[in-house]
């Protein structure tokens, strides 16, 4: 099978076109898309520095930048040590030996800072709710001596006065161990007879 000459000119002229339909217009908007990325997080930035942050959330923060450098410390720390043992067998591992002693001990002195800040942050807060409640305590009503117990008072409608007579009188009480004959089924219908009039 012949390919005519013609057809690689043409080939070039399709990506061209097509170059210039897909490509040429991204690279104008990319201005626009960056312009309004960079908008946008100057705007979470500007919603950033609004927000005040509170001691607990910069102690979160410590705590956190303390462990990161801590096991940057520790990673540093073993390629020091690789490094000094290679620089003993070849002299061309002294270069990467005092870059990664450099870092090590940047990261150690990043980690101990912010151990300490954290420390003094906490140490603070403590005594701060310390205080708060020592104050609520100091605040706080006396308790009364007395300790018996005491009838609580009863709302006004429902307190009524319990003077007089009643009106029905009380069952009569039986002792357990001498139980009553067994009752009539007279005095049984007259029984229930009150209590449905109840």
């Amino acid at each position: 099978m012949e390919i005519p000459v013609g057809l690689g000119g043409i080939t070039l002229l399709v990506l061209a076109v097509l170059w210039l339909v897909i490509f040429v217009p991204g690279l104008s908007k990319r201005a626009q898309l960056k312009e309004a990325s960079h908008i946008a997080q100057s705007e979470i930035r500007r919603q950033r520095e609004i927000i005040k942050v509170t001691p607990q959330d910069q102690l979160r923060r410590l705590i956190n930048t303390q462990r990161v450098f801590s096991s940057l410390f520790g990673l540093f720390a073993l390629l020091t040590v690789s490094s000094a043992i290679g620089s003993a067998l070849e002299s061309a591992w002294w270069l990467a030996f005092w870059p990664a002693l450099v870092s090590t001990l940047f990261f150690l002195f990043v980690q101990r800072a912010a151990g300490i800040k954290a420390n003094q942050l906490a140490t603070k807060l403590h005594r701060s709710r310390q205080s708060v409640r020592r104050s609520a305590q100091r605040d706080m009503p006396k308790s009364q001596g007395s300790r018996e117990w005491m009838p609580n008072p009863l709302p006004s409608p429902i307190k009524s006065s319990t003077e007089g007579e009643m009106l029905e009188p009380i069952a009569q009480v039986i002792a357990i161990a001498k139980p009553k004959a067994s009752m009539s089924s007279a005095e049984i219908d007259a029984i229930l007879a009150r209590r449905r009039a109840i």
